[in-house]
């Protein structure tokens, strides 16, 4: 390997690991920034739905406490705290508390989390309760007024699962304990609504949940297992806990989030602990896949560049330089490297394009044009001048003759057809313009002659296609010279139109009646040899070559024998993206 080879190497390496090494950095850059991404997204979303649970729970315990002091006001209820007191007959005393059971019964009833609802008359010592048994315990009541909710893991007023107990005095500030309230509403609920609410929160999302109150009660979902539950509790208790907030958590090797939002009638916390390195599993993996991928790149790259050197670089800079010299206009230009890979038929199609390039650039293009300009400049220039010179003696006739109709006629018919004929300023017409054209010559010819007739059928919907000037002239004038003028009877020229699809068609009939294979034979020879040496065929091929120009080499004119053996010439053409500004340049 020559130095200037192993210098070329050297860069295709170090251009390959520069290539790769944003590659490598972008990608480490864009893993931490999706980590954060997702971590951020897991806690926003846990937080939102934490936020949401907590102003479930507020909004059902608010009702249970809203409840007690509607019901506290009640006429009912403070006529029970002397109920006992008043000389009202037994059945009386039991009609009224029967009223307050029903109301309290009701209630329980009317919420989503299954409630107990007891009424206490401290005078009196009696009470009214949707639990059965229920009595009047003021020392009990006494510990329970301390809190606003107090939760109650073993009580033996309660069963197994505990309770959340919350009581509501009249008057609300009794100085005196709560032996001195005139009446006392307890409303409680067993823990269990709580702990449904937090197995529901975990079915609609990741991880475990739990409720947390500073004061070393919690409860958390059936499923959470020992050893996390009493990791989660331990950091919450190390934690000056905001409103809402975060933990990150790291446990036997798994790192946990703690994401916290708190229930403010309860004093507590809802808690969503949620495995981050499972959900970040995947990505790391995926990450870690992404560096092998660079990796095993880095070390193909370095086989594949001194192959490419070798069998790439050498060919490619030679048909790089090709193209350079194409570009600039040396159209002569020929690759001679000979290889033995793929490049062979590269090269070999660069010098076969090279060649097509050169022979139409500087052959077959500038003399299509050249001969298109001259082709079209010269059908004008073909017009038969003995034919103003005949309309103008036709004229002078009828003057003499006092025809001042047929002078007009004759005026009007050779004015519009001089008109278009020489306006040379737009190469493109309408074929209804086209067919308006012809007629007028038809009729200067039939006011001349009285045994001249013509005939017109054209589609309609060919009326506004363009088509380029005097197609139509020339084809009729040799129908008149060369086929019906030397007939003594009436000479018929035939002019119908049609289409298919892009497909047009226009055919000129006569009744000339001498028309032999002979010289239609000799006439198509003449279109295909692109030499009219007959006056006759010099017109046909002047349109031939005119419509070949303008629509492809498909397109043209067609001659053959009619019926009445007259000569039958079809103007055919296919329209289709066509150059317009190379075709009117002539």
């Amino acid at each position: 390997m020559s130095n200037k080879e192993r210098s070329l190497f050297s860069k295709l390496v170090g251009s390959l690991i520069l290539l790769l090494l944003p590659v490598l950095i972008l990608s480490i850059y864009s893993n931490r920034v999706n980590e954060n991404l997702i971590t951020g997204q897991i806690k926003q979303s846990s937080i939102s739905r934490l936020s949401t649970l907590a102003t479930q729970m507020d909004n059902i315990i608010m009702q249970l406490e809203t409840f007690t002091y509607i019901l506290i006001r009640d006429p009912n209820v403070i006529e029970f705290q002397d109920l006992s007191l008043l000389n009202s007959s037994y059945y009386e005393q039991i009609s009224k508390k029967k009223i307050i059971q029903d109301k309290l019964y009701l209630q329980s009833a009317s919420t989503e989390w299954i409630n107990e609802v007891t009424v206490y008359s401290p005078r009196s010592g009696q009470t009214i309760s949707t639990i059965h048994g229920t009595s009047f315990d003021p020392e009990r009541l006494q510990r329970l007024s301390k809190e606003n909710w107090n939760f109650i893991l073993h009580d033996d007023k309660t069963d197994k699962q505990g309770k959340v107990i919350h009581l509501t005095a009249e008057p609300y500030d009794a100085g005196g304990g709560i032996a001195k309230a005139n009446s006392i509403i307890e409303i409680s609920f067993d823990m269990s609504n709580v702990i449904r609410m937090l197995d529901k929160f975990k079915s609609q999302g990741v991880g475990e949940a739990l409720f947390y109150k500073p004061n070393d009660t919690f409860l958390s979902t059936s499923s959470f297992p020992p050893v996390l539950l009493r990791e989660a509790v331990s950091a919450l208790k190390k934690t000056q806990l905001a409103d809402e907030g975060d933990i990150t958590l790291n446990v036997n090797g798994v790192s946990y989030l703690l994401s916290y939002s708190d229930v403010q009638v309860l004093d507590g916390y809802v808690v969503n602990m949620v495995p981050l390195s499972e959900i970040l599993t995947p990505l790391r993996m995926t990450n870690r896949f992404a560096y092998l991928v660079l990796g095993l790149l880095l070390i193909v790259g370095i086989v594949v560049s001194w192959l490419l050197y070798r069998n790439v670089q050498v060919p490619l800079r030679a048909l790089v330089r090709g193209v350079q010299q194409i570009k600039m206009g040396q159209y002569k230009t020929r690759i001679s490297l000979q290889v033995k890979n793929e490049f062979r038929l590269i090269i070999s199609r660069f010098n076969e394009m090279s060649d097509q390039i050169q022979q139409l650039i500087e052959n077959v293009l500038e003399q299509q044009l050249l001969t298109h300009e001259a082709e079209l400049k010269q059908l004008q220039s073909q017009i038969n001048p003995h034919f103003l010179y005949n309309s103008l003696s036709y004229v002078i006739s009828m003057t003499k003759l006092n025809r001042k109709d047929a002078v007009l006629q004759m005026a009007y018919h050779l004015s519009d057809y001089y008109r278009y004929t020489t306006r040379v300023e737009k190469q493109l017409v309408t074929l209804a313009d086209e067919l308006k054209n012809a007629a007028d010559y038809l009729s200067i010819h039939q006011m001349r002659m009285n045994r001249i007739r013509y005939r017109i059928d054209v589609e309609n919907v060919m009326m506004d296609i363009e088509v380029p000037r005097l197609i139509l002239q020339p084809i009729v004038e040799n129908a008149l010279i060369h086929g019906v003028e030397a007939l003594e009877d009436d000479g018929i020229v035939t002019i119908t139109g049609s289409c298919t699809g892009n497909e047009y068609s226009l055919i000129i009939d006569d009744n000339g009646g001498s028309m032999t294979f002979e010289r239609l034979h000799d006439l198509q020879k003449q279109l295909i040899s692109r030499h009219g040496e007959r006056s006759e065929a010099c017109g046909l091929l002047n349109v031939h070559r005119r419509l070949q120009l303008r629509y492809g080499v498909d397109s043209g004119v067609r001659l053959s024998i009619n019926a009445v053996s007259g000569l039958r010439v079809e103007l055919h053409w296919t329209e289709k993206a066509v150059d317009d500004e190379a075709v009117n340049r002539g």
